[in-house]
């Protein structure tokens, strides 16, 4: 399955909001990753609210970007969430 992040609906302290090409909204937490070589420098949260749709993905301000299959196998729905 190809997938794309369309849009980012919301930042939060480590946690995003996407809309995926397949029309869901999905939310992930990205703490668990940021202990993680280069990822440490997202700590940092003008850093990490920096995250911007580039291609079919996000990336930050710092150049590091995460693949959007792996945003969403480790994201869950919103409705989840309710």
């Amino acid at each position: 399955m190809s997938i794309g992040v369309k849009s980012i609906k919301s930042c939060k302290p480590y946690q995003l909001i996407l809309e995926f090409s397949n029309g869901e909204e999905r939310a992930i937490d990205l703490e668990g990753i940021l202990n993680k070589g280069k990822f440490s420098e997202l700590r940092d949260p003008k850093v990490f609210c920096s995250a911007c749709i580039s291609f079919d993905t996000i990336q930050w301000s710092n150049g590091l970007d995460i693949c959007p299959e792996y945003l969403f196998d480790h994201s869950r729905p919103i409705a989840a969430l309710r």
